[in-house]
């Protein structure tokens, strides 16, 4: 009874430690991206992205241009689309590895179109999540 009790309680602390650690889930950096998007803070966007250094690379100036093209390229989009209204996070799947996981997002712009996708993540070398913008 009391290995039960100790196996319960246990489980219950590893629960605990999970939830409470929902900050850096998928769901919770997508979500955080996807707010920076909709705000058009694209710096702060850009923190979300798993970005490998290089060496001799400097990494807030690879951090600024990567900025500079997305803002860019958001632009365009959402001068097409008539803006950039809502999102929504629908679903996450983390790999059995439990260091890559897909989180699926419906985006909804200005002209009421709507777009579904799958948002893929990978942890860096301190097990945060981030956003993989590779293959």
């Amino acid at each position: 009874m009391k290995k039960l009790i100790g196996i319960m309680a246990l489980m219950a602390a590893l629960f605990i430690m999970t939830s409470c650690g929902g900050g850096n889930s998928p769901k919770a950096v997508t979500e955080k991206a996807m707010k920076a998007l909709h705000d058009k803070n694209y710096d702060s966007f850009v923190e979300y992205i798993y970005i490998t250094p290089k060496e001799g690379e400097d990494m807030e100036a690879s951090k600024k241009m990567l900025s500079g093209m997305l803002q860019n390229k958001a632009e365009q989009t959402y001068a097409k689309k008539g803006g950039f209204k809502s999102y929504e996070v629908l679903d996450e799947k983390i790999d059995q590895s439990g260091d890559v996981a897909a989180v699926r997002v419906k985006t909804v712009y200005g002209d009421g179109s709507e777009k579904e996708e799958d948002v893929k993540l990978k942890k860096d070398e301190k097990g945060d999540w981030k956003l993989d913008m590779g293959k």
